[in-house]
C-alpha cells in the first residue's frame, strides 16, 4: 500500500537532502527555521506545506514525495543496491540511509536518472511472474552503444505505428544487473487520451500519452532471456528478434523465438535434489501438481494439505488416486516447496516455493541472485530445466548435485 505524503515527512529525517528537496520545489522555510532532527521538527515541515498559499506548490511537493518513496521497500532496495553495484559513490549513499524509504527519497533526489533505472528492474521483478523465457541460443555481450540502440528503438517504433499506430517516440535502456545479466527497458508512446483532472480549482481535460513498458532479462553466459511484453508472441518475437540484430548482432530465426516446453514428469518421483540438503534445507516437498488427462479433456489441481505433515503431493496422489499418474496424465504446473531448518527458540521453518510450468513460466525472480542460482541448479540435476535453459551458469553446479564429492 503506497504511503501518502503526510507519512512520509513524518518518517523521512530532517536532514540536508529533504532541506534541498523542499527548496528546490518552491518550499521557502524561515532562515531561523530548526533542523533537528526530530519528530517535532518533521511535524513543523508537514504543518508549514499545509499552510503554503499556493496550490500549486503543495500539489507538486505531495505528489514528488508519492513518487520518490515507490522503492521503499525490501524489493526497492535490491533494485537500487543492484543499479547502483557499479558507482560506488551511489552505493556508499545509498549503505548510509537509515531505511528503505530514505534510500528511495535519497536516490530520487540525488541521481533521478539511477533512480529510473532501478525502477524498470523494480517494474520486471514485480511481474516477472508473466514473463516468457526463450534461448536464442547466443552467447554475447550485448552492444549497449547509442547507436544500437537507437537502431533497436527505430524497429521498436516501426512495429508500434504497423500495428497500433502508435509509437512515434520509444527510449530504450540497458542494465547490468550482476555480471552477465542484463536489463533492456523499452519505453513506447502510446495513443494519446484525455484525462479529466483538477487544475487548481478547475476541473479539465489533458491531453497524455500513456506509457507501453516492455523489459527483456538477458544472460550473455547461457543466452536464455525472459520478455515482458503487452500483445502476445508478436510483440515478444519483435522485442527478442530488435535485440538480437541490433545488441546482440545476429538474426534469430523464428524457431528460436518459440517458448521452451518444460519436462515436469521428473517430478512425479518426488524432488530428490541432494544439493539442496547440502545447502541447509531440510525437507524437499512436491506441494502442488496441475496435470492434464491424455485426452486434453480434463485438468486436475491437487495441493498436500497442512495434515499431509509436508509429504510430496506425488505420494499422496499415488495413495488416493494411483491411476492418475499411472496412466500418462501430463504434469503442466507444480509448486515445489523447500523448508529450512526452524531457528532456534523458533517453531515455524522458513520455506522457499518455486512454481513453474510445463510453458517454461518459473518464479525465480522473486529471490536473490544467490538463491536463484541455487533453484536453477536443483532444477538441472532433476532434469525439469536443461543446462542451457537457465539465466545463471549453473552446470558446474547441477553437476555436483548429481555426483557429490566424498566429505574426507
Amino acid at each position: 500500500m503506497r504511503m501518502n505524503w503526510v507519512n512520509i515527512l513524518l518518517e523521512l529525517p530532517a536532514d540536508a537532502v529533504l532541506r534541498e528537496f523542499l527548496e528546490v520545489n518552491g518550499l521557502e522555510l524561515p532562515e531561523d527555521f530548526d533542523w533537528t532532527d526530530t519528530p517535532e521538527t518533521s511535524r513543523a515541515i508537514v504543518d508549514a506545506v499545509l499552510a503554503h498559499t499556493d496550490l500549486s506548490v503543495r500539489d507538486k511537493l505531495s505528489a514528488k514525495l508519492r513518487a520518490s518513496s515507490v522503492l521503499g521497500d525490501a524489493a526497492g532496495k535490491q533494485s537500487m543496491m543492484e543499479v547502483a553495484a557499479f558507482d560506488s559513490s551511489v552505493l556508499i549513499g545509498l549503505a548510509s540511509c537509515l531505511s528503505d524509504l530514505h534510500r528511495s527519497f535519497w536516490l530520487y533526489v540525488k541521481f533521478p536518472e539511477i533512480f529510473d533505472r532501478a525502477l524498470d528492474i523494480n517494474y520486471f521483478d514485480c511481474h516477472g511472474g508473466r514473463a516468457q523465457q526463450h534461448d536464442l541460443n547466443v552467447k554475447t555481450r550485448p552492444n549497449t552503444s547509442d547507436a544500437a540502440l537507437a537502431a533497436l528503438r527505430n524497429e521498436v517504433s516501426d512495429f508500434y505505428q504497423r500495428e497500433l499506430q502508435c509509437g512515434d517516440r520509444s527510449l530504450a535502456y540497458v542494465v547490468e544487473r550482476s555480471p552477465g545479466v542484463f536489463l533492456l527497458s523499452v519505453h513506447v508512446k502510446d495513443l494519446a487520451t484525455l484525462q479529466l483532472e483538477f487544475d487548481g480549482d478547475d476541473l479539465k481535460r489533458r491531453v497524455g500519452n500513456p506509457n507501453i513498458h516492455s523489459a527483456l532479462e538477458y544472460s550473455s553466459s547461457t543466452g536464455v532471456t525472459r520478455s515482458l511484453v503487452k500483445g502476445g508472441a508478436k510483440y515478444h518475437q519483435m522485442l527478442l528478434g530488435a535485440f538480437a540484430q541490433h545488441l546482440l548482432g545476429v538474426n534469430v530465426d523464428a524457431q528460436r523465438l518459440m517458448p521452451p516446453t518444460l519436462d515436469l514428469s521428473k517430478l512425479r518421483l518426488g524432488f530428490d535434489v541432494p544439493q539442496a540438503m547440502n545447502d541447509g534445507f531440510s525437507v524437499l516437498q512436491v506441494k502442488s501438481l496441475t496435470l492434464l488427462s491424455p485426452d486434453n479433456q480434463l485438468k486436475l489441481d491437487c495441493t498436500a494439505m497442512a495434515a499431509s505433515d509436508r509429504r510430496c503431493v506425488t505420494e499422496l496422489i499415488q495413495d488416493a488416486i494411483p491411476d492418475v499418474l499411472n496412466q500418462n496424465w501430463t504434469v503442466v504446473a507444480a509448486q515445489i516447496n523447500l523448508y529450512y531448518p526452524p531457528e532456534i527458540g523458533k517453531s515455524r521453518s522458513k520455506v522457499v516455493s518455486v512454481e513453474v510450468t510445463r510453458k517454461g513460466r518459473l518464479n525465480l525472480h522473486k529471490f536473490d541472485a544467490t538463491m536463484q542460482s541455487k533453484l536453477e541448479g536443483y532444477l538441472v540435476a532433476l532434469g525439469v530445466l536443461a543446462q542451457g535453459q537457465t539465466l545463471s551458469a549453473v552446470e558446474q553446479q547441477a553437476e555436483s548435485s548429481v555426483n557429490p564429492e566424498p566429505v574426507i
